[in-house]
């Protein structure tokens, strides 16, 4: 669907610049077989398309300034994503089965190699089992 809508939008656009294309062709000498040619360029043909122009944005700023309105509406001040609550050492000690002090020092440290066991179970960490270099 998303392909499908791109591909209008491309062909509107498209439709709406084939002025300017045409005009810049037959200046260097193409032939354009549509829109405007340079040599029949008019004041008037520029302020239709600029006219046109003008609609399309126009509509453009009614659609955006609708769907602003209704979420709005729908969506009010409300935030779809809260703020979790920070996880202290010891909640994280008892889900990892460590002491919190085993979790303060894996956290103070830049690289820790750990190690499980079969079942996940941390057994060895060099953040508690290795000492700190000075």
């Amino acid at each position: 669907m998303d392909a499908i809508f791109t591909l209008l939008l491309w062909a509107g656009y498209f439709y709406l610049m084939r002025h300017v294309l045409s005009v810049a062709l037959t200046y260097f000498g193409f032939a354009a077989p549509w829109g405007l040619q340079y040599g029949e360029l008019r004041v008037a043909d520029v302020l239709q398309n600029l006219r046109t122009y003008g609609v399309v944005i126009l509509i453009n700023a009614a659609v955006f300034a609708e769907w602003a309105l209704y979420n709005q509406v729908m969506f009010g001040s409300r935030t779809r994503r809260r703020r979790s609550e920070p996880i202290t050492p010891a909640e994280m000690a008892v889900f990892f089965g460590l002491t919190p002090d085993q979790v303060t020092a894996c956290q103070a440290v830049r690289r820790n190699m750990m190690v499980h066991d079969e079942a996940g179970y941390l057994t060895e960490s060099d953040a508690f089992t290795k000492p700190k270099r000075q």
